[in-house]
């Protein structure tokens, strides 16, 4: 976002996802079978993700800082769980709600740590309408799952997503849309985070974490996401040199111990 704007992030990045899905069929690597399948319930899942996700998610990011951005995502295992209880009867135990409990304090701590940026209103609502969005998107794949592969639903969302984010370039910024997006090419910073981001951020994290949300309660699933902050951790340690303090050891196992916790305590259920 610092070389182009958020609709033009958007628009660039899930037109790579489009692409590279596409690939993945003509070459026959995945099937993609949707004859006489219901997609009114697909069409909805790519309207709340990643269309709407994206939308609050960008703007998020944008109006607050990265401490904020952190405490709302440790909080949306709790947002996912009770809308498992709501929508799926999937209901975690005791011991699962402590696991979740740590896997929260571990991201927690290590969000109160960043500072810097100012937290506007608009940007606090963004965020947590995101991440409401991504808790109803974990619900809605559990059902999906049902009558549709992990590489089919991951196919509709993002073909939805290039489709309202293509659109909504052209309405937010007109005739300059073109312009701007060959100005954004011309960084090579841009091209490799697009093509990260369209690639192994959607097409990989996005199937791998649909077949998981068909194959394990949402509580289960979901709390993974905690891995994260670990692997944000690591990567400041090894990349950007940046100390391994206490702190920081302490989120590490807390987080571990949590999914660890949700999962080993989990009832014996099919998935």
């Amino acid at each position: 976002m610092e070389v182009a704007e958020p609709m033009i992030l958007l628009c660039v990045r899930f037109s790579v996802t489009f692409i590279l899905l596409n690939l993945l069929v003509l070459f026959r690597v995945m099937k993609l079978n949707l004859k006489n399948k219901n997609l009114l319930g697909l069409i909805l899942l790519g309207i709340i993700q990643p269309v709407l996700y994206f939308v609050f998610e960008n703007y998020g990011l944008k109006y607050t800082t990265t401490s904020f951005t952190g405490l709302i995502s440790s909080i949306s295992p709790i947002f996912t769980a009770l809308l498992g209880v709501v929508m799926l009867r999937e209901k975690p135990n005791l011991k699962q709600w402590v696991g979740i409990g740590l896997s929260i304090t571990g991201v927690m701590m290590v969000s109160l740590g960043s500072t810097g940026g100012v937290n506007t209103p608009i940007g606090c609502l963004c965020l947590l309408l995101a991440y409401l969005m991504g808790a109803l998107y974990n619900v809605l794949v559990r059902k999906l799952s049902k009558e549709f592969s992990a590489f089919e639903i991951t196919y509709v969302m993002f073909t939805v997503g290039v489709a309202f984010f293509a659109v909504l370039a052209f309405v937010t910024h007109g005739s300059q849309t073109v312009p701007m997006i060959t100005t954004a090419l011309g960084s090579g910073k841009f091209i490799v985070s697009c093509l990260y981001l369209g690639g192994a951020a959607s097409v990989g994290a996005y199937m791998l974490g649909n077949y998981a949300l068909g194959h394990l309660p949402v509580t289960r699933a979901s709390v993974f996401n905690s891995f994260a902050t670990i692997v944000s951790i690591l990567s400041g340690v090894i990349i950007m040199r940046d100390p391994f303090t206490w702190v920081s050891a302490l989120a590490f196992a807390l987080i571990l111990l949590g999914v660890w916790s949700v999962n080993y305590f989990a009832e014996k259920e099919p998935a």
